[in-house]
């Protein structure tokens, strides 16, 4: 196997194991009737912010690609979980905040998403040893 077969192998195996694990995760929550998983990351993204987000600082807080973002923040601050306030700086632009009810929804989602992630990590520690063979494949 040439260097680039070795990196493309672990290539390979990476994007598989992301693609399984976000798949298993969003089926835990739509399991427990939990909203999707980008609903989360919004969430905690602005409860992480006190001072709230503008729409472009998401994308650096995500951790999800941003496509189609304005239309989730819509849904979200339609269900009341966020909301939109003008900028107190300069009056022009709009800042994203969470509202109670978007922390206690983020709440409730928690318990779920940290035991699938649990359980996703655990099967990912199984598949280390093959990703570790292939990266430390001896090279030609």
């Amino acid at each position: 196997m040439t260097d680039f077969e070795t990196r493309e192998a672990a290539w390979i195996a990476l994007n598989q194991m992301h693609v399984r694990v976000h798949r298993n995760i969003e089926r835990a929550l739509q399991d427990a009737g939990m909203p999707r998983l980008d609903w989360y990351d919004v969430l905690w993204a602005l409860e992480c912010a006190p001072e709230g987000l503008r729409p472009y600082q998401m994308q650096e807080a995500l951790l999800f690609e941003q496509s189609g973002f304005s239309r989730l923040a819509m849904r979200l601050e339609n269900e009341g979980l966020i909301i939109r306030r003008k900028d107190k700086t300069d009056g022009r632009g709009l800042v994203l905040h969470i509202t109670d009810q978007g922390k206690a929804l983020r709440g409730k989602i928690w318990p779920v998403y940290r035991q699938a992630i649990d359980q996703e990590m655990r099967h990912a520690s199984e598949q280390k040893d093959c990703l570790t063979a292939l990266l430390n494949h001896p090279r030609k």
